[in-house]
């Protein structure tokens, strides 16, 4: 790994769009989690290493004409916490 990269910390995003999207996504969505909220809207969930991807993902949406809700920051991911995407990923499992 580089040395520009050691520590690097990705940030955690949240992206609410209108309408179910089918699981099937999520690869194309750098492997966010896709969870389909009861008043018909999805979630994606994640990390990202940055800015560009975050940009990539917006524009995947737009591409396919999705309407998006709402874009947040969720928190950057502790080194020392366990995986919070893996945390959610197992939740939803449960879930279904």
């Amino acid at each position: 790994m580089p040395e520009e990269q050691k520590g690097f910390v990705p940030t955690v995003y949240e992206i609410k769009l209108q309408g179910h999207l089918d699981a099937k996504w999520s690869e194309w969505f750098y492997d966010m989690v896709i969870t389909h909220e009861s008043d018909g809207t999805t979630i994606l969930y994640g990390p990202l290493p940055d800015q560009v991807v975050l940009h990539s993902v917006l524009e995947r949406i737009r591409d396919m004409n999705l309407t998006l809700i709402n874009v947040s920051k969720v928190n950057d991911i502790d080194q020392n916490e366990d995986n919070d995407q893996e945390d959610f990923r197992n939740k939803n499992k449960k879930e279904k």
